[in-house]
């Protein structure tokens, strides 16, 4: 938690600092080395454009998992290098007799079944080896209407030397197969529940990420968003509806029979208010005796600024060919807390992860005031867990079992011809951005000190890459919806009882916090903030009213 202070107090120390042992980095870690897919997003996304600022790490440790992605990239390079190698010689021999021989480890590997636990390993044996012998007997065939053609034929060529292929195919193969036990092997006993450890060897082995890295570990413990487009609350995940209100600083009515009352309007610092309400919050037990969050809560004071708007602001973009500063002092935050104009805006931040770490929830609360008027906005959002198939390092143990061997077996004949045929198209499009990485650089350089609109803002977080359509559990939506209900109690609780203790009428405030509470919904002229929500795929939020009531029926579904 960082308190506001005011200008004589040190600095505070920062803390939803995130877990490295969280379930959801060792599951986002889990990610790199099986889903090709989010390695390289993740990897575009950090290290594509060093001006950009970084998401923030909500419930997971960012490095941690860069360091797997670069790992995982580095695993599938050395894998395709093989696969070119040993494949391409294969082709090059008898590349009819490739091209079937892989179809038919195609066929065979994707109808051989594997979860049979005793015949699994043997069925997939003779299904590969059964693929095999389809494709020589095709082939000799073929080699008797190829013979009938002189040597030099586009027929001979295309049909070559098969047995002398035949070593080349085998060892493209194994390459696979050996990549997929090295990944099992790696992810059992490094990212298995209980026995984390870090990279094998450390992965700014590439020079030129070294930096970024460092920049992104410095980044993540700051207190500054820079996001890119319209929605500030980058890497928190899917925002759900809030509410927002502005409520007169009048006076309380004295009661009859004692002095006068203070004057008709009532002023105070908004920071005080900030400092209550996450005072308030910080005494909220953690401990899951008498817990009403026992996921734990925590609390930081933030600001989120528009990725276009920082030219200008020596604050926060000292260097325009660098990337924009993450962290501010508490100084700085105070006097944007102070006085929220302008593009930097500032947000007390209360999150609630659950899951280890694979829910959270956010709730986002600002205040201003302008004039005689208190305006409250609370902003929230719900970040989903991890695809259910990274959970799949759970289910697996140090020994090989049949069944297992059995499913890279046939996984590696199924995949092998997609995966060898790309590999050479991977291997050139990786190597054609590293030379091409300083020039693209330059130029993003070069544009961002001649634009004073270049965006730096982060695109999107890591975690909500790899998120997943649904929730895994029911509980899980139960919890993100009371999470959030929970520490919205607490902050209207905690605003009420500032504004009664500064002499404020709250009798307007009372009102729209039973309505807030009780229905979610509030009526300001001819705009509605619904505060119903639903969450996850099958849920749905209704609100109904009485017969004869005025008051419309909603209902969101999802």
């Amino acid at each position: 938690m960082t308190r506001v202070p005011h200008q004589a107090d040190p600095p505070a120390p920062e803390h939803t600092s995130p877990a490295p042992g969280s379930e959801a980095t060792r599951y986002l870690c889990a990610a790199a080395h099986t889903d090709p897919t989010f390695t390289r997003r993740t990897l575009a996304e950090i290290f594509d454009d060093d001006l950009r600022a970084v998401a923030p790490s909500v419930g997971f440790d960012l490095p941690t998992v860069l360091r797997h992605c670069l790992w995982a990239r580095r695993r599938r390079r050395a894998r395709d290098a093989w696969l070119l190698l040993t494949g391409g010689a294969a082709l090059l021999i008898s590349p009819l007799w490739t091209v079937l021989a892989g179809l038919a480890m195609l066929v065979a590997g994707a109808l051989t079944p594997h979860r049979d636990t005793r015949t699994g390993l043997a069925r997939a044996l003779l299904g590969l080896v059964g693929g095999a012998l389809a494709a020589v007997l095709l082939l000799g065939q073929l080699r008797q209407v190829a013979a009938t053609d002189e040597p030099g034929s586009l027929a001979a060529w295309l049909v070559g030397r098969p047995l002398l292929a035949l070593p080349f195919g085998v060892a493209a193969y194994l390459v696979l197969v050996l990549h997929l036990l090295g990944t099992r092997w790696l992810l059992a006993t490094r990212l298995r529940r209980g026995r984390v450890q870090p990279p094998e060897r450390p992965a700014t082995g590439e020079g030129r990420h070294a930096a970024r890295l460092a920049a992104v570990e410095s980044a993540q413990h700051g207190n500054v968003t820079v996001y890119r487009g319209y929605d500030p609350f980058v890497g928190y995940g899917d925002p759900v509806a809030g509410w927002s209100f502005a409520l007169p600083l009048v006076a309380a009515e004295p009661v009859v029979g004692l002095p006068a009352g203070p004057a008709a309007s009532v002023a105070f610092p908004v920071v005080d208010l900030i400092d209550h309400v996450r005072d308030h919050l910080a005494t909220v037990r953690l401990d899951p005796g008498g817990s009403d969050l026992p996921g734990g809560l925590l609390l930081q004071d933030r600001v989120f600024v528009g990725g276009r708007l920082l030219t200008g602001d020596s604050r926060l973009l000292p260097d325009r060919e660098r990337m924009p500063r993450q962290r501010w002092s508490d100084e700085q935050v105070r006097q944007v807390a102070e006085q929220p104009r302008g593009a930097a805006r500032h947000y007390l931040c209360a999150l609630v992860p659950s899951w280890g770490g694979e829910v959270v929830a956010g709730t986002f609360l600002h205040f201003s005031t302008d004039g005689r008027v208190l305006y409250l906005e609370c902003a929230r959002t719900v970040l989903q867990p991890p695809r259910l198939g990274y959970h799949d390092v759970d289910r697996l143990t140090e020994w090989l079992p049949a069944s297992h061997l059995a499913q890279v077996l046939s996984t590696g004949g199924a995949t092998l011809l997609r995966t060898a045929a790309g590999a050479p198209g991977r291997l050139l499009v990786d190597l054609l951005d590293a030379a091409r990485h300083e020039r693209r650089q330059s130029r993003r350089r070069r544009l961002a000190r001649e634009d004073l609109g270049y965006d730096y803002g982060a695109e999107v977080g890591v975690r909500e890459v790899a998120a997943g359509a649904d929730y895994h559990n029911y509980f899980q939506v139960l919890d993100a919806a009371k999470h959030l209900k929970v520490v919205e109690r607490h902050v209207l609780a905690a605003i009420v009882g500032f504004l009664d203790a500064r002499g404020v009428d709250t009798t307007e405030f009372r009102t729209r916090q039973t309505t807030i509470l009780n229905q979610g919904v509030i009526q300001t002229g001819g705009l509605s903030v619904v505060g119903n929500q639903a969450v996850g795929t099958g849920a749905r939020a209704e609100q109904a009213t009485e017969a004869g009531s005025d008051a419309p029926r909603q209902r969101r579904e999802s």
